[in-house]
């Protein structure tokens, strides 16, 4: 009995060691604005974006923001959560008007920007309504993922176009930022999105 006793006080301790001696963090006090941003990196990349973010925001608007971040997994899982969402905003908008049910092929109308010819009335009626809905799924910033991730979201319509484009239009040319390099597009031509950084990706294997 004793000795199960020393064993649970030893585990509580290794659990409890880490959170007793965690330097105090200062509490900051309400910002001013706030960013939503859903994202799959770790902390580490969180802290040092949002950092550089609420210095770069203060300096230029002198108000203070928060970063809300929202880590629901990978960029699969966020794809999952952001279409999920969507669906069910456009639902409730959708079917709020009597006589207009909720069908699959309006579901899967309402985000294909390549309807056929033959498409039904109503899956045309409800693509152009949600493109020209502000329907949202509470989220200002997708950060993260690579680019085909994003030309979905973008064709599907569920992103929308940024200003820098129109108010940085030199950071767009093929010497700064080239649309495409090797094959891979860099940035949306309607500013819906843009890359960050380039990633090498690679194997590594012991030849001995």
């Amino acid at each position: 009995m004793l000795k199960r006793a020393v064993i649970l006080l030893a585990l509580v301790a290794t659990v409890a060691l880490p959170f007793a001696l965690r330097p105090a963090q200062r509490v900051l006090a309400a910002a001013q604005d706030t960013v939503v941003i859903i994202t799959p990196h770790n902390e580490a990349t969180r802290t040092e974006f949002g950092r550089g973010f609420q210095a770069w925001y203060r300096e230029r608007t002198g108000r203070t923001v928060a970063v809300d971040w929202r880590v629901v997994g990978g960029t699969s899982d966020i794809t999952r959560y952001v279409e999920g969402v969507y669906n069910a905003a456009f639902e409730r908008r959708w079917t709020a008007k009597a006589g207009r049910k909720w069908t699959s092929e309006v579901q899967a109308g309402f985000v294909n920007p390549n309807l056929p010819a033959d498409a039904p009335e109503t899956v045309r009626a409800a693509r152009a309504e949600f493109i020209a809905s502000e329907v949202s799924c509470g989220i200002d910033l997708f950060f993260g993922g690579g680019s085909y991730d994003f030309v979905r979201q973008a064709q599907a319509g569920r992103i929308v176009p940024s200003r820098v484009r129109q108010t940085h239009p030199e950071w767009f040319r093929d010497d700064v930022i080239p649309r495409t390099f090797t094959g891979e597009q860099y940035w949306d031509d309607e500013g819906c999105w843009a890359g960050n950084v380039l990633s090498n990706f690679g194997i590594l294997y012991n030849r001995g």
